[in-house]
Order: structure tokens, then C-alpha cells, then sequence
């Protein structure tokens, strides 16, 4: 999928898990923008995507090295019948593995747990990021606020006291969110790692159904069923309150 629909998927996530779990209206806004944002960061692999350019020279070198990482653990833990194959297991592999979901959301818990800056610095990284790509469809101006829609929905977390445990929680499931939006397109994602299905660890599963990655009106139905399904829950959970 592209990254304004994982993105988008991400956003109604978030907003869920805060209507369940969270403990102040704020947490709303704080979980559907961090959630967008994490349903960016498996494509930290690949240098050309959304995150990957987020803050230049920076990601860009942290995705090279994870690809890089990914190279490496598909050499070393692939199948000898999944190895004669022609994949260099870069993109689409460690990343978007269920290990590699708890690692996102551990990391960010980590950071968040260290005081009201480390809350900030989490939230806003998280929520700049994946707002910018929630708005880009609605034009530059749009997307430029997102840096300032970041800092409110960080200052939010702080004075409201977001846990650092829903955070991330909410960074694992937006993370899992965009691993199950690849796995309805073709290329598919390799659900089972590190066990085996049929020979292989990193065998791609993919939906039935499967479509080709934003060349399909079913991923744009996704898309904006997202964008509307988020305030939908939002002010239902505000209303229920």
C-alpha cells in the first residue's frame, strides 16, 4: 500500500485504541496521530519511502542500514530451498515481521517513559510524520501545518498526561496495521518469521484477494474510509464520555 493509505489506516487505529484504552479525551488525537505515524515505520527499509526521506541524510542512513540488516538476516535464516531463489530480502522482510511490530513499539515505550521531554520528542517525531502524510493529499499548505499540529498534539500529551505504555502500544499496532495493508497487496509479507510454512521462514502471505499497490480502487476505498472512519469514532467516543 501507499503511504497516505497506511498512514490513514494508522489514524483510525490510533483514535480506537484511545476510545478503549485511553484515559482523557486527548489521548484521541495524541493516539490517532502517533498511530499514523507508525504505520510508516516498517518502510524504514526502504530509503525512498515516506519515512525513509523524513529527515534526510538521517533516515535515509538508518534505512540503508536496516536494509542492509534485513540482507543479512535473510541470508542467515533463510531455508536452503528459500535461498536458491532470486531476493536479496531487503525491503518487505525484517521489518515487516511481528518481531520487528514488539521492537517498534518497545523502542518507542522506551522513549517515551523518559520524562515529559522523551513524551514530547516521541509524540511529536511520530505525529508530524505521519499527519504530513494523512494531509498530503489535500494540498502543500496542508502538509506544511503538520509540524504545527505535531507540536499541539505533543504539548496535549504532556499537559495531559498520555501514558508512555499506550504510546507504545499504539506504535505496535500502527506498525501491524501496515503490515496487514501489505498483506493484501501481491508482493505479500512474511507473517510466520522466524517459524516455517512450507519450506520456507519468509514465505509472503498475501490476502486472496490481493491487489496492486495504489493502481487499485479498493486501496483508495481503504484510504479514505480511514480518513473518515477516525472522527467518526473520535467524536462518538467524546459523545459517549
Amino acid at each position: 500500500m501507499m503511504g497516505t493509505s497506511h498512514s490513514a489506516s494508522g489514524l483510525l487505529v490510533g483514535v480506537s485504541l484511545a476510545a478503549a484504552l485511553g484515559s482523557h479525551p486527548a489521548d484521541l488525537f495524541v493516539c490517532a496521530a502517533v498511530g499514523a505515524g507508525a504505520a510508516l515505520l516498517p518502510d524504514l527499509d526502504e530509503p525512498g519511502s515516506t519515512v525513509g526521506r523524513s529527515l534526510g541524510v538521517v533516515t535515509a542512513g538508518l534505512s540503508r542500514l536496516l536494509r542492509s540488516a534485513s540482507r543479512a538476516t535473510y541470508r542467515a535464516t533463510g531455508t536452503p530451498y528459500e535461498l536458491r531463489e532470486d531476493r536479496d530480502g531487503g525491503h518487505r522482510h525484517l521489518t515487516h515481521t511481528v518481531p520487528a511490530v514488539l521492537t517498534f513499539g518497545a523502542l518507542w515505550w522506551g522513549v517515551a517513559s523518559l520524562g515529559a521531554v522523551g513524551l514530547a520528542v516521541a509524540v511529536f517525531a511520530l505525529a508530524a510524520l505521519g499527519l504530513a502524510c494523512v494531509l498530503r493529499p489535500f494540498g502543500r499548505s496542508a502538509v506544511q501545518g503538520a509540524g504545527v499540529l505535531g507540536v499541539v498534539v505533543a504539548t496535549a500529551a504532556v499537559l495531559f498526561g498520555s501514558s508512555p505504555w499506550l504510546v507504545g502500544l499504539t506504535v505496535a499496532v500502527g506498525s501491524l496495521t501496515h503490515i496487514l495493508g501489505d498483506w493484501l497487496t501481491r508482493s505479500g509479507v512474511p507473517l510466520a518469521w522466524p517459524l516455517t510454512h512450507r519450506g520456507k521462514r519468509w514465505w509472503m502471505f498475501r490476502s486472496p484477494v490481493a491487489f496492486r499497490t495504489g493502481q487499485s480502487r479498493v486501496e483508495d476505498a481503504i484510504r479514505w474510509c480511514c480518513l473518515a472512519g477516525a472522527p467518526v469514532v473520535g467524536m462518538f467516543t467524546l459523545v459517549a464520555a
